[in-house]
């Protein structure tokens, strides 16, 4: 059970009504797609890696990156735990207002020192938003009665993520154009009405159990992998976490060294890199809106390979060719995760028991996200220690990773009969 103060009628964070009371649990829902949208449209993302490297070696920046994940990784459990026991409205709202500082630091800075704070804050902002943001989003459907509805429902909020996503994209590469550092001052503004939103949110009723101590929080979140399934699909959702972010690091560079091989101008950079990442977005947002008739018509499983075998199918095209055709392909680089987002949420959150739930999510990323930026590192360590230099420094780190997503396909390939995944049938939207 999260802290008493909770039912209290206060507006600023808990302001919960009673608990009969269905009509403000509905309009929860209502306003989490307004919030994960807001959320979601991070107008920096098309710029980001040419925003750094523009102050930056690339030794730098992917220090920076590895200083992002490894935040993260100290925020997770802790703000996943913080959740379970204090509430999931005040969580979302620690999260949005990281993400509002986070973007001023970027605005304003122009020094690893600076860029280095802008990392931690946006740390801050992923860490208390993952996890608590799908558990709020179950949990307030299971208020009003709807909690069948769920996988259909993220997979509407998935699809409403990318759109959002889609359309920053746009904005911020036309943004950008003017100086890089103008997505980050639009994002701030996205970052405002998520805030606003979450300030709007009614904290959902908490389990009758209580969440534990830390360390027992921990304990119980990994006893839950003694059943197959969910061991499974905790390893699928590290290695997935993973690779897909690899081509995300590192599709910037590699349509500059294309479109500078075709006499484009480096200015025009951030414009092409933001209209690819918005059809990528709209590739996906599409996909996620599908990802639930997906899963029922091939199996779950299936469903779920599929997303670190595209990754790696496309990390082997920019490893190996400088090409316009893989830069075609690269729009299909957020299909993965818009594939398999919302089944993963169906088959892993309803069998969480509701005091664990946010804490366990977060381990996943917790542990995810350490990967990665161990993975960031060696990267970092490999581009130093070869000695190569430009684009052939880029491809080797990128040849290093095929290896990585190969090895992890086969492994959840080999190992998915033994977890005997299943899902439940589908549920219409009412």
């Amino acid at each position: 059970m999260r802290c008493d103060w909770r039912q209290s009628n206060g507006f600023f964070l808990y302001g919960s009504p009673p608990l009969n009371d269905a009509a403000r649990y509905k309009r929860n829902a209502k306003l989490y797609l307004v919030y994960t949208g807001a959320g979601s449209a991070l107008l920096w993302l098309p710029v980001f890696f040419l925003f750094f490297r523009s102050h930056l070696p690339l030794v730098k920046v992917l220090q920076l990156e590895a200083l992002y994940y490894l935040s993260v990784v100290l925020l997770e459990f802790p703000s996943g735990y913080f959740s379970d026991r204090v509430g999931r409205k005040v969580t979302l709202i620690i999260s949005s207002s990281c993400w509002l500082l986070a973007n001023a630091a970027f605005f304003l800075g122009a020094s690893f020192e600076a860029f280095a704070i802008g990392q931690v804050l946006l740390a801050g902002g992923m860490a208390f938003r993952s996890g608590t943001d799908a558990s709020f989003h179950l949990e307030s459907l299971q208020a009003f009665g709807h909690e069948g509805e769920y996988a259909n429902r993220e997979a509407r909020a998935a699809r409403i993520r990318f759109l959002a996503s889609a359309a920053g994209a746009v904005a911020g590469g036309a943004v950008a154009l003017i100086a890089l550092r103008w997505a980050y001052a639009a994002s701030a503004l996205t970052a405002a009405v998520a805030l606003g939103t979450a300030l709007l949110f009614v904290e959902p009723p908490a389990s009758e159990q209580r969440a534990f101590g830390v360390l027992r929080q921990l304990v119980a979140c990994l006893h839950l992998l003694k059943k197959p399934a969910l061991a499974w699909l905790f390893a699928f959702a590290v290695i997935r976490l993973v690779l897909d972010h690899i081509p995300y690091e590192f599709y910037q560079p590699y349509i500059k060294e294309l479109g500078l091989s075709f006499g484009m101008g480096s200015d025009a950079t951030p414009l092409v890199t933001g209209l690819h990442m918005a059809g990528t977005t709209f590739i996906a947002a599409w996909i996620a809106g599908r990802s639930i008739q997906i899963r029922d018509r091939i199996g779950l499983g299936p469903t779920l390979l599929l997303s670190p075998a595209i990754q790696t199918l496309l990390l082997a095209g920019m490893a190996f060719t400088l090409h316009p055709v893989i830069v075609g392909l690269l729009l299909f680089r957020s299909s993965s995760s818009a594939l398999v987002s919302a089944p993963l949420n169906a088959a892993v959150n309803p069998e969480v028991p509701q005091h664990l739930r946010a804490s366990y999510l977060s381990l996943i990323s917790f542990v995810g996200r350490l990967g990665f930026s161990l993975t960031l590192f060696a990267f970092s360590q490999l581009a130093a220690w070869d000695g190569a230099q430009g684009w052939q420094q880029t491809t080797r780190i990128l040849s290093a990773a095929v290896v990585l997503g190969a090895v992890g396909f086969v492994g959840l390939a080999l190992s998915s009969r033994r977890a005997q995944l299943s899902h439940k049938g589908p549920a219409k939207l009412r």
